[in-house]
């Protein structure tokens, strides 16, 4: 399979806050990895917003030397495992 991501991911567990009022509302999840360009939320396939749904996802602490709050997100893919997010409006470069 053609690997079509631009940004390495590092595989990381950590706490995120999504926020999608009218499908999950407001919760903390944890992360299978994320890159510059996006994250893979770990949640049930039957939890999650269906693909292309803009959620928004803070990410406490700081990663990659900068202090990061909320940005906008769009879900990219749905598996048993969770779900594919894009980063929109958030240039980590």
């Amino acid at each position: 399979m053609l690997e079509k991501r631009i940004h390495e991911r590092q595989e990381i567990s950590l706490s995120v806050e999504i926020l999608d009022p009218p499908h999950l509302g407001k919760v903390v999840l944890v992360t299978k990895d994320i890159s510059k360009g996006g994250a893979f939320i770990l949640l049930k396939k039957e939890q999650c917003p269906p693909v292309g749904r803009i959620v928004s996802m803070r990410i406490p602490g700081t990663l990659w030397g900068e202090k990061l709050s909320t940005v906008s997100a769009r879900v990219v893919r749905v598996t048993d495992e969770g779900m594919g997010l894009q980063f929109l409006d958030f240039d980590f470069m």
